[in-house]
Formats: C-alpha cells, sequence, structure tokens
C-alpha cells in the first residue's frame, strides 16, 4: 500500500509540475493555463454525457432482469476519468481521456475484469452481504467458495419455511423465492 500512496502523491504530482513548466516553456504561461482549464471543462462534460448513457444502459439491463456488471466497470471508470480531467495537469488529462472515450475505455473495461476475476480466483476479494438478522458478514474466496456459501445459505432458509417463504430450487443454477412487501 505504502508503495501506491507514494506514487500517487509523490511521483505523479512531481512528474505533472514537471510537464506543466515544460510545456508552459515551450507553449507560454497563459496557453498552458488555458489548455489545463479547457481540458477541465470539456473532460467534465464529456463525463457527464458518458455517464447519462451508462446509466441509462444499467437502468434498461436492470428492468430487463440482468446483472449490470460490465456497465457498473464502464461506471466506475468514467467517474475516474472525470475526477482525472479535473485533476490540472497533462499526465492526469491523458489518463482521464483514455477512461472516459469509449474506444479506450472498452480496453481499461478488458484489464479491469481479469483484474476482479483473479482477485476472486486468488481469494483476495471481500465480499459483504448483509444477514437476515441484522448486521454485515464478509468472507472472501473464489467464485466456488461464494456459491457454496450461498447453496448454504439457501439450505438454512428452506429449512425454515417461514423465513424462506416459500423458496425452492428450480434447477442447479436458479432458486425461486416469493417475498411480500410491507
Amino acid at each position: 500500500m505504502f508503495p501506491i500512496l507514494l506514487l500517487l502523491f509523490t511521483v505523479v504530482p512531481a512528474i505533472e509540475i514537471y510537464l506543466l513548466f515544460s510545456i508552459g516553456g515551450q507553449i507560454g504561461g497563459a496557453n498552458t493555463f488555458l489548455v489545463v482549464v479547457l481540458t477541465g471543462i470539456i473532460g467534465a462534460a464529456l463525463a457527464k454525457s458518458q455517464g447519462a448513457a451508462l446509466l441509462a444502459k444499467i437502468q434498461g439491463e436492470l428492468s430487463q432482469g440482468r446483472v449490470p456488471a460490465s456497465s457498473f466497470i464502464h461506471g466506475l471508470l468514467v467517474f475516474g476519468g472525470g475526477l482525472l480531467l479535473l485533476t490540472p495537469g497533462f499526465l492526469t488529462d491523458i489518463l482521464g481521456l483514455s477512461m472516459v472515450l469509449p474506444l479506450t475505455r472498452h480496453l481499461w473495461a478488458m484489464y479491469m475484469r481479469k483484474f476482479f476475476l483473479k482477485s476472486i480466483q486468488t481469494g483476495n476479494m471481500q465480499f459483504y452481504s448483509f444477514k437476515n438478522g441484522g448486521g454485515f458478514s464478509s468472507y472472501s474466496g473464489n467464485a466456488y467458495n461464494t456459491r457454496a456459501r450461498f447453496e448454504e445459505q439457501f439450505e438454512k432458509a428452506q429449512d425454515n419455511r417461514e423465513e424462506s417463504h416459500g423458496a425452492r430450487q428450480v434447477d442447479a443454477n436458479t432458486f425461486e423465492v416469493d417475498y411480500e412487501k410491507k
């Protein structure tokens, strides 16, 4: 964790200052200031439009009963890219634009998806769920452990029909549960 913090709060700002002075020496201080302000304005507008499009896509996927995992990753990238575009500097602007523009964002999303899958498979990712009795429980592990834990909780709920509200297993991958809105 320390190397990452060192990179974020020492090395990246040092590179940004170097680039600002170098480019400012070539194009002038006023033009450098204008470029930094314009990239912030354009980046914020681009992040807003891309974010709105992603929000509509997420709502559409949810209304069709699908989990919008890919859209959430893209949404995180657009949010992070928007923050980087608002940060003054050329390096952060390049990274931010690559996260906001759809073509390069797909490359970032593929990398993030591989990172998440690897973290899940090695057990380095934590999952948090809300328990029936209240409070949160956390566990880590691969996808098999996650499914096994879900099935264990399902069996407990099925043993107690009052809590499960008629839960039943349709096939190996599908569970049906009746619920009542209170």
